[in-house]
């Protein structure tokens, strides 16, 4: 790799972090990761999705250690919804896109609606173990198959559905990031199973974000700069 490639791929991954921490980046941003940032949420991505499982576990853990288990998992669920519910709120009355806090609030409910029928704290976490579990197994199938997702969602981001089949090298590299995408969903799954396991209510909230965002935001960039290169190269 030359001098010139190794600073383009450093600049790439400093916008791309940059754009997520909300610093300023050039008017003339690369579409694709313009689109794919948009669609992770940002910075404020990370406190919408991680503030109600942050709550839910804090409250559970103060409650539980002077009232019964009942009781303190519903007051877990009731400030993990009243957090939900005041992020929506919040968004509309400062006129901000809905779509990604609804979508929350929805999971939120399906997260609650588990706890609620189990009867215990760890059951708040397990619809997330499920769909980290079934990414995983769906980014790998895909991959093997040779249909990466990735393939498809550089396709939709970029405008140009088939052009990433034509080009061996870009494919080449949208496969192994469809794989390197499985892995990240395996280990958070597998971290979170390991603690649902175990029974760790306030660990597996821990996990969450540290294995969510984290995890998230070095794949993304990992998976633009591979992309870029490619690009810059053709």
């Amino acid at each position: 790799m030359s001098v010139r490639e190794s600073y383009a791929d450093a600049e790439w991954a400093v916008g791309v972090r940059d754009e997520w921490s909300g610093g300023q980046v050039p008017a003339t941003q690369d579409p694709i990761r313009a689109r794919l940032m948009k669609t992770l949420g940002g910075r404020r991505g990370v406190v919408d999705g991680g503030l109600p499982p942050l709550l839910f576990a804090v409250v559970n853990a103060v409650a539980g250690a002077s009232s019964t288990r009942s009781v303190a998992l519903g007051s877990a669920i009731t400030a993990a919804a009243t957090a939900g519910v005041a992020i929506v709120i919040l968004r509309l009355t400062r006129r901000e896109p809905l779509r990604q806090a609804l979508g929350g609030l929805a999971g939120l409910a399906i997260a609650i609606a588990f706890a609620l029928r189990s009867g215990e704290a760890r059951g708040f976490f397990l619809p997330g173990i499920y769909v980290d579990a079934t990414y995983a197994i769906a980014f790998f199938g895909s991959a093997l198959v040779g249909r990466p997702l990735i393939g498809f969602i550089y396709g939709l981001l970029s405008g140009r559905r088939g052009h990433w089949r034509q080009n061996a090298s870009l494919r080449r590299a949208l496969t192994w990031a469809t794989l390197g995408w499985s892995l990240v969903f395996a280990v958070r799954a597998g971290g979170q199973a390991y603690l649902y396991i175990d029974d760790q209510p306030a660990l597996l909230a821990a996990g969450k974000l540290v294995l969510g965002w984290p995890l998230t935001i070095l794949a993304a960039v990992l998976t633009l700069a591979a992309i870029g290169r490619i690009t810059r190269r053709a």
